[in-house]
């Protein structure tokens, strides 16, 4: 049996294993603290085939986060990689970011983001950028969505248990 992509999400010091974005407290017209992440493709094993065509996304993880979540207010850019057996990972050193928010087959909804080899992994850097304008109350929590559709669709959900 054919073994497919397996991606995880680890915090900034690539040590705790991650399902969620807290900023904190968001303001209107003040861009959040930037978080950043690395989204592995099966850590520590060369089993995996390379994870193709893959898109970032956030879903709502409270009642605080759905007016940010659609007018795309998170915004998401990878640059960087991890790449611990010389594989050959290029990194997409984006210096831009995107708007996402929503299902990943919803166009418009998601970033897509480089390829990535079995044991290497992409940084990826979050944060919230709402309009002045923006209503916004309590302290949203985002569920980061990554899917790949390299083969037939699988997608990564991390619950919060």
């Amino acid at each position: 049996m054919k073994k497919g992509p397996y991606m995880v999400m680890y915090d900034r010091t690539n040590t705790e294993r991650l399902s969620a974005l807290e900023f904190g407290m968001i303001r209107p017209g003040e861009t959040s603290r930037e978080i950043e992440i690395w989204l592995w493709n099966k850590k520590y094993f060369d089993d995996a085939p390379m994870a193709t065509d893959i898109r970032v996304s956030v879903l709502p993880a409270n009642s605080f986060s759905e007016g940010i979540i659609e007018g795309k207010y998170v915004e998401v850019r990878s640059d960087g990689v991890m790449d611990p057996d010389g594989m050959g990972i290029i990194d997409d050193a984006e210096s831009e970011f995107s708007g996402i928010g929503g299902e990943l087959t919803e166009p418009g909804a998601y970033h897509s983001i480089g390829d990535i080899p079995t044991n290497c992994a992409r940084r990826l850097v979050f944060r919230v950028n709402p309009p002045g304008e923006t209503v916004l109350s309590g302290f949203p929590r985002f569920l980061l969505q990554i899917g790949y559709f390299s083969e037939e669709v699988k997608w990564l959900y991390m619950s919060d248990e």
